[in-house]
């Protein structure tokens, strides 16, 4: 399950570092594509205002070139002079005087003269089908023919109808200018039955000299049509034919300036138009939109490439990454499933110096560390339990000793010897202070009194060899502190200090407050100890392991203060050869308590 679970957490990273990924590509990729169709909605109305300003102005352009033809029509037809030449000589035949043609025609020349576009200003006779120009003279229509326009012309009454290369509207022979040319055709009465066509037949350059060049973007042009859809003009190089755009129905967007997309023999084209109000004419803008945008369509296929090679790039990059911090990871993962097995803890080795190295740094530490508090739990535990039973392998059944103390402080006072009732009494309570019934926490009154029979004991075997002084604050009397604690204190001061001095000692014991400690101290006058021994019998007190008869007991307590009141415990030897020894046992008082209530309760427990 663990090695399951490693594997789903490094599954996880993986996918979170692959929905990262793509997630950023398919952000970047929308907003470059976002940015991409604003970028063309921004160039389409850019191009569709400019296409619809131009066609307006050459729609313009031609609405007052032809109402300035249509006001010169109507001074020509409203000439009072021109309408009598006409009534003496209405069919223009030759018959009659010729200087009323000549007339005629010097009158007429008077009006082209004002524009240089007009190719030539002509007046039709149906009666006689015969056409007197300023250009081209008199000609007369072959046999049985009549212009096409001439119903139309008549249907416009006394409007003007504006046609594209109307048929006899120059000679038979000169098909090229009338092919270059369009009309503003309009009756003229000349009687009361007779009427005449007036034509001013202007030429188409004027098209292009409103119109301009076209020719900025390959297929793009300009086409002016007529109203049955044939070509007027053209501009540029469209390819589209007028048919085609004379059956396109008008729209709004049109009107508004949005370009319209259409297809035309296989290709979408952009068309704008507009439509004259004077001569019906169509002016169209046409434009194929694969030339329009093919600069956009350059710039969307680089982006797409641009875009490709990012991708490609940003995922070797991420994979470097994932694999920068991933093997850190696992290396770090490693390491717990092995302390979490219980397997021998090998530190992992620091490849970097960033925030994952700092991490793997402080997981060396705090195993180490870990592995280091386990070791010495144990190690007290251990010698706990070995202190444990070398105590209850001291002990004897303490009913059975109580009895026969008891019987011999009986026989002893029967037999009138006070002294000895009084060493074996003496003897009983230093063994049922001992043992307490089990307690291991008894108060400092009642190690007082452990003492002093131990004490009294010890003066009786050594024949008042010692003094003792008492020092003692009566306000710690009912602290409670850890049982035996000062008797091997005791008991090392008199064996190894006081036996080998001849004359009287003294021993002093203490139990006072000094500030927040509680201070225990046990002096004497004895031998002392020379600088270099002591320094041995510190190391052999603190060292784990066996120790001597001599440090036995010191080491024991040792140990002992040690487990049960931590490091806060104090606890120290000073000596001087020749003047004595002073052994000192410092307990934090708030430590005391806690340490006692807690080894209490756990002793209750078992």
């Amino acid at each position: 399950m663990k090695n399951g679970g490693s594997r789903l957490k490094t599954t996880t990273i993986k996918g979170r570092f692959v929905r990262i990924v793509l997630g950023n590509l398919i952000l970047f990729a929308v907003v470059t594509f976002s940015l991409m169709s604003w970028f063309q909605s921004v160039l389409e109305k850019k191009i569709g205002d400019s296409a619809l300003q131009s066609v307006r102005t050459v729609a313009g352009n031609i609405d007052v070139y032809l109402k300035n033809v249509i006001r010169l029509s109507d001074s020509i037809v409203a000439d009072s002079e021109l309408q009598n030449l006409l009534k003496e000589n209405q069919s223009f035949d030759a018959t009659r005087p010729v200087w009323t043609m000549i007339e005629t025609l010097k009158q007429l020349k008077g009006y082209s003269v004002a524009n240089e576009f007009i190719y030539s200003i002509g007046i039709y006779s149906p009666d006689s089908r015969k056409m007197l120009t300023t250009a081209d003279g008199i000609y007369t229509l072959p046999e049985g023919a009549q212009p096409d326009w001439l119903d139309t012309v008549r249907q416009y009454r006394d409007s003007p109808y504006i046609g594209s290369g109307l048929m006899y509207a120059v000679p038979s022979f000169s098909q090229e200018n009338r092919a270059s040319t369009f009309s503003v055709a309009r009756r003229m009465r000349t009687g009361n039955r007779a009427e005449h066509v007036l034509l001013l037949n202007s030429d188409k350059s004027v098209l292009g000299k409103m119109i301009g060049d076209v020719d900025g973007i390959e297929g793009t042009g300009i086409v002016v049509t007529d109203e049955r859809g044939g070509t007027v003009y053209a501009a540029g190089n469209p390819d589209v034919k007028a048919a085609d755009l004379s059956r396109l129905p008008f729209r709004e967007e049109e009107e508004a300036g949005k370009l319209r997309g259409v297809e035309l023999n296989g290709k979408t084209f952009f068309v704008i138009r507009q439509r004259s109000d004077v001569s019906g004419w169509t002016v169209s803008l046409v434009m194929p939109k694969s030339a329009v945008f093919s600069d956009v369509t350059v710039m969307k296929h680089t982006v797409l490439a641009l875009l490709a090679l990012l991708s490609v790039f940003s995922l070797l990059l991420f994979a470097l990454l994932y694999v920068q911090l991933s093997q850190p990871i696992k290396r770090l993962m490693n390491g717990m499933l092995r302390v979490e097995k219980g397997l021998p803890f090998v530190p992992i080795p620091i490849r970097r110096m960033d925030e994952l190295g700092y991490l793997q740094q402080r997981f060396n530490q705090m195993v180490a560390n870990e592995q280091q508090m386990r070791k010495q739990i144990y190690s007290e535990k251990l010698h706990k339990k070995e202190i444990e039973l070398k105590f209850l392998q001291s002990q004897v059944n303490p009913h059975f000793l109580y009895n026969t103390l008891d019987s011999i402080y009986w026989v002893a006072l029967g037999s009138g010897v006070d002294e000895i009732g009084s060493l074996v009494l003496d003897l009983s309570r230093f063994f049922r202070i001992s043992l307490s019934r089990g307690k291991d926490f008894i108060t400092v009154s009642e190690t007082l009194e452990h003492l002093r029979c131990y004490l009294r004991i010890q003066q009786f075997r050594h024949m008042d060899k010692f003094e003792v002084v008492w020092d003692v604050d009566p306000s710690l009397l009912d602290v409670k502190i850890m049982k035996l604690m000062l008797q091997p204190v005791v008991e090392n001061a008199i064996v190894h200090g006081l036996e080998a001095v001849a004359g009287t000692c003294m021993l002093q014991v203490g139990i006072k407050r000094s500030g927040e400690f509680l201070q225990c101290f046990v002096s004497d006058t004895g031998v002392g100890i020379e600088a270099d021994k002591l320094r041995e019998l510190w190391a052999e007190i603190r060292e784990e392991g066996e120790s001597g008869n001599k440090t036995y007991g010191l080491k024991n307590l040792y140990q002992r203060l040690h487990i049960v009141y931590g490091d806060d415990m104090r606890f120290s030897i000073e000596s001087e050869a020749g003047r004595g020894t002073k052994v000192t046992i410092m307990i934090h008082l708030n430590r005391l308590e806690r340490s006692t209530d807690a080894y209490e309760s756990h002793h209750r427990g078992r």
